[in-house]
């Protein structure tokens, strides 16, 4: 079967460094550049970031530059389980 586009909603959790492969500092934006492609109109990405050198502002400032169509909703928060002295670095 076909795969059928857009997407209602679009989970991207990729490596944040894979040798070769990717990079998140250089890569994401690539990522995010065919956000909107992928999305129905009303539809939503999950964007996830195992980088904590980089932080939140380093998604929040891709999106603004390369899919300024898309708009920030919220941070989901790490469960108890993941607690972090540094909310803002944590996974």
């Amino acid at each position: 079967a076909a795969t059928k586009l857009p997407y209602d909603c679009v989970v991207v959790d990729p490596p944040s460094y894979q040798k070769g492969s990717f990079v998140a500092a250089k890569d994401y934006a690539k990522v995010i550049r065919r956000l909107p492609s992928l999305l129905r109109e009303d539809g939503f990405a999950l964007l996830c970031l195992n980088a904590p050198e980089l932080g939140p502002e380093f998604l929040y400032q891709l999106v603004i530059d390369f899919a300024p169509e898309l708009c920030y909703i919220e941070r989901l928060e790490n469960p108890p389980s993941f607690a972090s002295a540094h909310a803002d670095k944590a996974l």
